[in-house]
């Protein structure tokens, strides 16, 4: 009986055994050694293409930070310009508005807004991540553009980027907020507060009084038959010379296809020294020449006026800016300017649609100067006092040509040309045309 016990015992031991190795077993059945895995499998790699540097936002944000501190004064030709309670001050200059040869202002492609609207876009080929984090960014974003009291025509639907436009230093979809309603069936003042706020938590905010009338409100703009408007200019190229006559100074004009056709003889005789002619751009994703352009180059170097030539510039990102330059070459022909190449980038009151921040806009400008550059000629600036003061950094001191609608400017940075008035008259021209006055 013991023996048969001790058996029993002694069979159980072994089965124990056994079953513990089984579990060993099994338990390391799947398992892997680590240090044979690649740390960095299943990570996102960087798109060369896209990458954001580091040291380039630094600069922008320090840019702004910069700006942010210096924009303490209001321009006195402001009809558009936001009073914020922000840290920043906003400034409008009234200056034209470059169309394509389309002729009509852009459809805005946001919904109507309601009282919380975050917008959104396409980043269009721009990296989706800045390298420089949220903490660091102590910019606020900016009204671009701001209509404090806008009309509309009883019926008709109010959205309210009609009426502004805004951007971020780094933030490419800036969160914009209403504070109100706007009832269109009914005749009244609205009062609306508007908020933006980028993704590092700053805001800016300004107040909108929406009218709701019965007729004179804001209508969208059709498409223009490309007739020229009447001139109804408010000073003689003349009275223009006369005016800011100096040493080393030159007067001159700015045309596209909207004068129509020009008598460069005549204008020369009025006293005229120059001309820059718009020779397209890139509009909705297409590059144009301007219709007028040929002609109005040979007619112009014709009749002995220096040239310069201008883009009509709406591209999202520096390879966009690249085929542009090629397009841009290709019809100058290596024709002979006496002016460098203004960059015209001038659609601020949609900035919003764009998928764009303020860094990505300055590496458009960036491009095109080199790209320019590179094919021998000198590329400029071409910008409003306020967007100067708020968007641009010029990171390559590349001249500027401001555009600043006033007696007597008072923007404070370097700049070689000086954009007047665009209501100017002069012989030759049966439209109203920008005047110019050139330092050099």
């Amino acid at each position: 009986m013991k023996e048969a016990i001790k058996k029993i015992i002694s069979g159980l031991g072994a089965l124990c055994v056994i079953a513990v190795l089984a579990l060993m077993i099994v338990s390391n059945i799947g398992k892997k050694d680590k240090s044979a895995i690649p740390q960095n499998v299943g990570e996102a790699q960087d798109d060369e293409s896209n990458s954001v540097d580091d040291s380039y936002e630094k600069k922008i944000a320090e840019s702004y930070s910069k700006k942010d501190d210096s924009a303490s004064r209001e321009n006195e030709d402001t009809t558009e310009a936001a009073e914020t309670k922000s840290s920043t001050t906003n400034k409008e200059s009234l200056f034209k508005r470059d169309l394509g040869e389309g002729g009509s202002k852009k459809v805005k492609k946001k919904a109507t807004v309601t009282p919380s609207d975050k917008s959104s876009s396409s980043n269009s080929g721009n990296s989706t991540e800045d390298d420089i984090s949220v903490s660091e960014d102590h910019n606020n974003p900016k009204f671009l553009t701001f209509t404090r009291n806008p009309k509309i025509n009883i019926g008709n639907e109010f959205d309210v980027h009609n009426f502004m436009g805004y951007g971020d230093n780094l933030d490419r979809d800036v969160q914009m907020t209403i504070t109100g309603t706007v009832d269109t069936s009914t005749l009244g003042s609205y009062p609306i507060t508007i908020t933006l706020k980028d993704d590092a938590g700053n805001t800016c905010q300004s107040d909108m009084t929406v009218s709701v009338v019965t007729s004179g409100g804001y209508e969208p703009a059709s498409k223009d038959d490309g007739t020229p408007s009447a001139a109804n200019p408010s000073e003689t190229f003349a009275e223009f010379k006369e005016k800011y006559k100096g040493e080393k100074r030159s007067f001159g004009i700015d045309v596209s296809r909207w004068q129509g056709s020009i008598d460069f003889n005549k204008v020369k005789a009025a006293g005229c020294d120059f001309a820059i002619l718009r020779l397209g751009g890139f509009d909705d994703g297409n590059h144009y020449t301007d219709r007028q352009y040929t002609t109005y180059i040979a007619d112009a170097k014709a009749a002995g006026l220096k040239i310069g030539i201008y883009w009509h510039a709406e591209e999202r990102n520096p390879d966009e800016v690249k085929k542009s330059v090629e397009y841009l070459d290709e019809v100058l022909n290596g024709e002979k300017l006496d002016f460098p190449i203004a960059y015209d980038w001038e659609d601020f009151e949609g900035f919003e649609d764009y998928g764009m921040n303020f860094s990505d806009i300055n590496k458009c400008y960036d491009t095109f100067y080199d790209e320019v550059n590179a094919l021998g000629y000198e590329a400029c600036l071409y910008s409003s006092l306020n967007f100067l003061e708020n968007v641009w950094t010029n990171n390559k001191n590349g001249k500027v040509w401001l555009a600043h609608y006033t007696s007597q400017t008072d923007y404070t940075g370097p700049y070689y040309m000086w954009q007047q008035t665009s209501s100017g008259g002069i012989d030759g021209v049966i439209t109203n045309v920008d005047f110019n006055v050139c330092y050099e």
